[in-house]
This record gives structure tokens, sequence and C-alpha cells, in this order.
């Protein structure tokens, strides 16, 4: 793990150290040139074995339950009908595409969670707790179920239902983990959980979706740190949005469940489960193409609660067209050779664009016949948009009230340095070692609670948007520096110089300037070696504020 890029859960390396020992039943791995042919077809049919094993386990699901109906609370259907989903799933583009084709594992994600939730209806909580974290741990997305997951298990068992659901995850979680804590490692499995945070800093990673839209079909070129309402960027406003249909879907869940009517309780747990799916697809920045592929199988899993079949067939058919669309664009776009070649032509903005709003269209047919169904409905709606709008208008607050904000209260989409990573309120040196590393700001021995910690050369563009006219800073050289410290501070607006100070050094005093930024988008921020290298540049922006 120490010695490559994963940034996979940690149990995950499990999945792909199976590949590798059913592949040395056959030839050796470590025969470098052999193993790594893109035409090794021994191991490109061992790793898709995963995710096709895995569809053929989500066709099996399906038919499960619809031999278990009443047992599992899913309506009673005549058997064909869950033999036409399970086939329609098995046989379906999206499903055939992403695994067999592409190699993708998403479906090996999906087929433990379902596991888990059929654990669930089985009134197995311990084992579904196991289950579901071992879902997440093989696909992280499925952390975005987890509330839901768990409130559901409340709903259906009760209390202590619950708490022996949350035991059966947190031993999984340790089970799963337990190399990396015996040896002293358990920082590796935090760092990947949440390093994917922002580990793709674009609107839309070829996903179809909204910011796809905003970008002009250009998500892969586009950072989500630009403001788009106010001063809010596109990654909090995505995160808003996604958040508001989330808090829709858990109020929703207690809401319409309150008679606990096991029958109800499931339609609505599975309602909520594709308003989450959906919403984390198409509202979220840094969305992947490949995060609606569960939807492919929520909705099957929705159609014997639907009444009208017709429409149904004709929303899941135009969904599976279009989404099959988005991942065959993504496929080619990394794998040119590899599509349907006439589909292949069709990557056009005007295409992919019409797709996204497309896309957006069905979710939104989706959401009205929950509300036409239930005046309920239309409350929890209406009560999550109110909540997250204000959301919007309180983190806009400053703008209306004309007070100063940090710049800390903003994110850079440009940041670079020579040496350690950018700091909030702290040396460039804390980028080191952990918290007992830490240390604050200061120039001369003047200390500051705020302020950014950098190395020249450095260079951080804000995104300001017109919202603001005024800059101030103090900055200077920090006292954790060497004696041959120096740089230059340059504040640069829309690429037009506006400030450049003297020459600082280790012992100089923090100095102060303001600068006019009426009328700029881009705000940015360089330190400078002085031209005489950057041996302990360590430089500090202290205390910089925006004025509206």
């Amino acid at each position: 793990m120490k010695a490559t890029n994963n940034n996979y859960p940690t149990p995950f390396a499990y999945s792909l150290g199976a590949m590798v020992k059913l592949y040395s039943f056959f030839k050796d791995p470590h025969i470098f040139n052999d193993f790594w042919k893109n035409t090794n077809l021994l191991f490109l049919t061992i790793s898709k074995l995963f995710p096709i094993l895995a569809d053929i386990g989500i066709a099996g699901i399906i038919l499960y339950i619809g031999k278990n109906t009443k047992e599992l609370g899913f309506p009673t259907v005549p058997s064909i009908g869950y033999w036409v989903l399970s086939i329609g799933y098995l046989l379906n583009p999206i499903s055939i595409i992403d695994g067999a084709v592409w190699g993708q594992v998403d479906s090996v994600g999906l087929f433990i969670f379902l596991l888990a939730f059929l654990a669930l209806l089985k009134r197995w909580s311990f084992v579904a707790g196991l289950i579901f974290m071992l879902s997440m741990m093989t696909k992280l997305q499925n952390m975005i179920y987890a509330p839901l997951f768990f409130l559901f298990a409340f709903q259906y068992g009760g209390f202590k239902f619950l708490i022996q659901t949350i035991a059966g995850a947190l031993t999984s979680f340790v089970g799963l983990n337990i190399e990396f804590i015996l040896t002293k490692n358990a920082d590796r499995i935090f760092a990947s959980l949440t390093e994917n945070y922002d580990y793709f800093p674009w609107m839309s990673l070829n996903a179809y979706n909204l910011w796809w839209i905003v970008t002009g079909a250009k998500g892969m070129a586009t950072s989500d740190k630009l403001s788009v309402i106010g001063m809010v960027n596109a990654k909090t406003v995505g995160l808003l949005l996604f958040s508001c249909f989330y808090l829709f879907a858990v109020i929703r869940q207690l809401a319409l469940s309150v008679k606990l009517d096991k029958l109800v309780l499931l339609k609505t747990f599975l309602e909520g489960i594709i308003i989450i799916n959906a919403s984390f697809f198409l509202f979220q920045t840094q969305s992947h193409d490949r995060y609606a592929f569960p939807l492919s199988v929520f909705l099957l899993l929705w159609a014997p609660f639907i009444r009208n079949k017709k429409l149904f067939i004709i929303f899941y058919s135009i969904f599976t067209v279009l989404y099959f669309y988005n991942l065959h664009t993504a496929l080619v776009v990394n794998y040119p050779n590899n599509g349907i070649p006439f589909l292949s032509l069709l990557t056009g903005p005007i295409f992919t664009i019409t797709t996204s709003f497309v896309l957006l269209g069905l979710f939104g047919v989706f959401l009205f016949t929950l509300i036409k169904s239930s005046r309920l409905t239309v409350n929890c709606l209406l009560l999550s948009v109110s909540i997250i709008t204000g959301g919007l208008i309180f983190l806009n607050l400053p703008l209306f009230t004309k007070k100063p904000i940090s710049l800390n209260s903003l994110t850079p989409y440009v940041s670079e340095q020579s040496y350690g990573t950018r700091q909030t309120n702290r040396t460039v040196q804390s980028s080191f070692g952990g918290p007992n590393s830490w240390t604050r700001l200061s120039v001369q021995y003047a200390f500051y609670n705020t302020g950014l910690g950098s190395h020249a050369p450095s260079k951080y563009t804000y995104n300001i948007n017109k919202n603001f006219t005024r800059f101030e800073t103090d900055f200077g050289i920090d006292t954790e520096s060497g004696t041959k410290a120096s740089a230059i501070f340059e504040i640069y607006g829309d690429d037009k110089l506006l400030f450049q100070s003297k020459k600082m050094g280790r012992f100089d005093l923090p100095k102060h300037t303001s600068v006019n930024v009426s009328g700029i988008t881009n705000l940015t921020l360089k330190t400078t070696d002085a031209g005489d290298g950057n041996t302990d540049d360590h430089t500090d922006w202290l205390n910089p504020k925006l004025f509206p």
C-alpha cells in the first residue's frame, strides 16, 4: 500500500490481491512485460470475472426476492415479473458495458450492499452490519447510503435491532482493517476514506449532470472551486443540493413510515435510496460517470411497487439508453478503440449536454410521481428546500451585510508551491508530521491567528467573482525560517499586477498592504524567491481579508 498510489479503502487491496493470486495459478505475475500488456487476455478475463459474477449475483438476488416476497415484504406479482426484472438487469447494456466490457467493479460493491439489504429484511441485524461495512470498504460510494440504511434498520426492527446492526458494522470495520491496526498504520485507513474528497477537483468527471451543463461540456477542465452563487463555489453548491435531497429522503422516510406498515416502509426506503443515488450523480461536483450505475438495479427493485407498468417501462428504457450512452462516451474518452464505431462519433457537446438535460428531467419526473402520490411528500420537499436555501443565504451573508471576510473562507482553484503544501492558520512546516508539529503563524515573533503558510515560489488563485472591492493583508517571512530566507510578495487581479513588495528577509517585521479589487474576477497571491534561491523561504500571508 505504501509503495502505490492506491486511494481506495484499504481492504480493497485484498480484492486486487485475489485477482493476482488467481492469475498466479496459470502464469507468473512477476514477469512484468507479460503481466502489464493490454492484450493479456488471461488477466483481463480474471479481473472482469469479478464484476461478471457480481452481475449474476444481482440477478439471483432479484429472483430470490421474487420467490420470497411475503417474507421480505415485497409485492406479490406473477413469478414471471421477477424473472423479467432479473434478465432485464443481466442483459442490460448498462451492466454489460460497465462490467464485462470495461471491467469496472461497481456491480461488486452493489452486490454486497444488496446482500446487506437482504440480511436486514431477514432480520439478521449483526450480519447486515457486517456485510454493509464490507460493501463500503469495497466501493466507498456506498457510504452515502449509511444514514438511510441504519434509519431503516431502526424502523424495521427497533432500537436493539439498530444497535446490533451498528455493532456488526464496527466489528467488520475492525476486522477488515486489522492488519493496519495491529501494525499501527491506522492513519492509512482513515486517509483512504477521506483523501478522495478532493482528489479530482473538477466540476464533472464525465458525468452528464447539472455541472456538465454549467460548464458547456467542459466538466473535466473546469475547477469546482469557481464561485457560482454569490461567493459560494460550485463544490459547496453541489454539496448543498445533494444535502437538500438527502434531507428530503430522510424526512420523508420518517414521515411516511409512522404507521410502520412493512410494504410502505420498504417502498419508501427504496425511493429514498433512488433519490440519494440520483442526486449524488446529478448535483455533486467531482461526480464520476459511473456513480449512477446502482440506479439500474434500484429502479428495478422499485418496479413491483408501481401500478402503471407501461410508464415505468418507458421511463426505465429512456434512462437505460441515455445512461448507457454516458458510460459509452466515458469509455471511448479513455479507450478510443473500445467503443461502438458509430456511437463513438456522437460525443459532441450537443449530444452530451442534451443527455444531461434529459437525465435531470427524468429525476424531475421521478420526484413528480412521489409528490403526486402524497401531500406529505410535498411538505417534506418544501422543508428540505427551505433549509438548504437558508444555508445558501447564510453563506452569502457577508455580501448582504457588507462585512469583511477572511480569505480563508474561500478555496483557491490554483494552489502551487515549491515545498510542502498550503497551510491554513499555521506554518508551512506544519504540513509535515501530525498535530504535534503544527506551529502558529508569526513574523519576527508577531503572532497571528489567521492566514496562509506557504513557501516561495508559490501561487494561489481565488475566484472572487467581482463580489469584493478591497483586499487587505499583512505578509512576511515566518519566524520558523532560517537566516537565508528571502522573498518578494505579489498580488494580481485577473493577471494584472496590483502590488509588489520589496525584498523581505527573515528579520523584517510584517508589512501591510491594501489593494482595490473592484471588478476583479480572479485574485492571485504569489511569492517569489527574490532571485537568490528558495532556501528557508517560509512565507506567510497574515490576516488576509476581503471587503464587499
